[in-house]
């Protein structure tokens, strides 16, 4: 990969990874609190008494933030106890789609590293090459001479397979001993 197809992989990545963990975690958040305001109840005074707060607590976000009504209206509702309902699946495919988008940004920024890097090593070539008395080159020739590597899938093995295991983990941990499963 030449230095401007990877200025070009950059931009690509960045354009279509930011948006997308954006709006797939405020889809997911959106998700999460439609759980906590829908299914937070069993029927007895207690769970009731306890869930008010939290309910008033996820009304009053809804009601101060009109402009997510998109994510309202569309945003699956989970349901612990029905882990195979398609509202779950649906969830499951957003909230994996988070990581996906992690990765693209961090493909990018890795990259971008990369990039800096050989342009410190262009610098200090342009550097060399005055100081030796040679004619100096312009920095578009050596940017052509450049090949860049191509990253590793690997180095995305904890953004993509790791960090949702682990969070999924916390997560079931926390909707345990919350009583929500």
């Amino acid at each position: 990969m030449t230095y401007d197809e990877a200025k070009k992989k950059i931009l690509i990545k960045w354009l279509v990874g930011a948006p997308v963990v954006v709006a797939a975690s405020l889809s997911s958040a959106v998700s999460a609190l439609k759980m906590f305001y829908f299914g937070l109840h069993n029927g007895d005074q207690l769970s009731d008494a306890i869930a008010l707060p939290i309910k008033r607590l996820v009304y009053l976000i809804y009601e101060n933030t009109n402009f997510l009504e998109f994510f309202w209206k569309h945003s699956p509702i989970p349901t612990p106890k029905e882990l195979l309902s398609n509202s779950n699946i649906q969830f499951f495919v957003i909230y994996l789609i988070i990581f996906v988008g992690m990765a693209l940004v961090g493909s990018a920024r890795s990259l971008s590293a990369r990039l800096a890097e050989i342009d410190k090593e262009i610098e200090n070539e342009l550097i060399r090459e005055s100081v030796k008395g040679k004619p100096p080159r312009k920095r578009q020739e050596i940017q052509e001479q450049v090949s860049v590597p191509k990253p590793s899938w690997l180095s995305q093995f904890h953004t993509l397979y790791l960090a949702p295991i682990v969070v999924g983990l916390v997560v079931a941990a926390i909707a345990k001993l919350s009583g929500l499963v």
